[in-house]
């Protein structure tokens, strides 16, 4: 893997164009940059499952999330960062990290953070889920804007893969690029494990968190087709029954009630909504799967407390 081509990184159009393809690719960002010569940047970014792994380079620039912007918007998501070319700082919670090629750093979209690029830099980022890194967010909190040196211990395995897997990516089908951002994840929690000398559970796998997400994701994706099963659930994600419903025995809810209780709470929802006051109940419980009226009131009933008309009249009474 270290000697494949880094992840292609389209050119933009200008400083405008970088600064909004940076933020539609990440989280909200403000950047800014030096005068001087006209800029030079460009974004490129691939899916890797749960994970989104981009390539980003530019002549000279800055980059901040601020407390405002997190306001606006907070995914709770780790960056991991590999300096490819040129150098950085990445700053967080009053650390600062000075990044050259081949260096990493992690750090944390819900906390403001700075990064200032020297010239004709290139950095990969493999961004993903903060819960899907299994170590306790304390801990990792104190690891943010860290220089995790990349030719040494598990850094000098993660390098060369963020490097390389650029390359590899156009001929990669959905279900290996999945696998590809759960190593990466993987790497990235053992790296920061052995910082944090934290023993790692094993049970509960990166790959079964992520597809617990993703599977997630899904059924709020599908909830309205009354063809939703675990089945389906299992067929879409290429995995059997079998080892759906393990994956979610650790979470205490299998995913047939998973489903049924979201649609539940799409329906009380939609009955305490006065924008839909117009539906019938009938019609609320199609719209969210329940094709059998009195099957969708007696699940209403046992859920609530109440049957739908119930509910319904006693939240208009409120309002």
């Amino acid at each position: 893997m270290a000697g494949a081509a880094a992840m292609p990184v389209p050119p933009s159009s200008g400083f405008d164009d970088w600064e909004h393809r940076i933020c539609r690719t990440f989280v909200p960002l403000r950047a800014h940059r030096p005068d001087g010569p006209e800029f030079r940047g460009g974004v490129g970014s691939a899916n890797l499952g749960s994970v989104v792994l981009a390539g980003v380079s530019a002549s000279c620039a800055v980059v901040e999330r601020t407390r405002r912007l997190i306001r606006q918007d907070d995914p709770e998501l780790y960056k991991f960062g590999l300096q490819v070319s040129g150098t950085s700082v990445v700053e967080q919670d009053d650390r600062q990290a000075r990044l050259t090629p081949g260096d990493l750093a992690i750090y944390d979209t819900s906390r403001p953070y700075r990064i200032s690029f020297s010239d004709d830099f290139r950095m990969t980022v493999a961004m993903f889920p903060r819960k899907l890194v299994r170590l306790p967010e304390q801990r990792m909190a104190g690891l943010t804007a860290v220089r995790l040196a990349g030719d040494s211990g598990l850094g000098s395995l993660i390098a060369p893969l963020l490097k390389g897997l650029g390359g590899e990516l156009d001929a990669t089908t959905t279900v290996i690029a999945t696998h590809l951002g759960d190593a990466v994840v993987d790497l990235v929690t053992a790296a920061f494990a052995q910082q944090l000398q934290q023993p790692l559970d094993e049970d509960d796998s990166a790959a079964r968190r992520a597809l617990r997400a993703r599977v997630g994701r899904f059924i709020d994706d599908h909830l309205a087709d009354p063809d939703l099963t675990s089945t389906a659930v299992a067929e879409a994600h290429f995995v059997s029954v079998r080892h759906l419903q393990k994956v979610f025995e650790a979470e205490g809810v299998p995913v047939s009630a998973l489903i049924r209780s979201r649609r539940l709470e799409h329906c009380r929802r939609d009955l305490a909504d006065p924008r839909c006051a117009h539906l019938p109940i009938a019609a609320i419980g199609r719209r969210w799967g329940f094709t059998d009226a009195a099957h969708f009131s007696r699940l209403f009933r046992g859920t609530f407390g109440r049957s739908p008309r119930e509910y319904r009249r006693a939240v208009t009474a409120r309002s």
